[in-house]
């Protein structure tokens, strides 16, 4: 498989543009790797900084981590088909992508004390996509039990 390779200034732009660090309990630096990971596979539709234009793609930046409120929602974020099915393959390499987005994306709406996703709890939990005939009505859902259930 042959992966893209983005410019090195490309990438040191974006490195600039969305942070070098997780905050919290996942303080390990991003590897370059994981930032290309989620320009390649995830900026397209959701935006480099995690805004969305204005259609049924969701907003990352500032809203993601309101998932992370509930066992429901954290489960939510690996199962929803665009991870479960992703092109990215290996488990840990998602969990990295997905840590990205919900400590670096996620900002003020990841609580306090949200626990990194591992390569075995991705593993586990995208072998179960969603499967739904509404996925944006289940992602209301969810998310409003998840927000309901936040200590915000």
């Amino acid at each position: 498989m042959t992966r893209i390779r983005f410019p090195d200034f490309c990438l040191a732009a974006a490195l600039a543009l969305l942070g070098v660090a997780f905050p919290g309990p996942a303080r390990a630096a991003i590897q370059s790797h994981t930032v290309t990971n989620y320009l390649t596979h995830c900026g397209g539709c959701h935006g480099i900084e995690g805004i969305s234009g204005k259609t049924f793609v969701p907003t990352l930046r500032d809203q993601v981590g309101w998932f992370a409120c509930s066992p429901e929602g954290r489960d939510y974020l690996v199962r929803v088909p665009g991870i479960s099915m992703s092109l990215i393959r290996d488990d840990q390499e998602l969990a990295d992508v997905l840590n990205f987005v919900l400590f670096r994306l996620g900002g003020i709406s990841t609580p306090q004390g949200t626990k990194p996703f591992t390569a075995q709890e991705v593993h586990v939990l995208r072998a179960k996509p969603l499967q739904t005939d509404d996925l944006m009505a289940l992602r209301a859902e969810v998310l409003s039990r998840a927000r309901a259930a936040c200590p915000h």
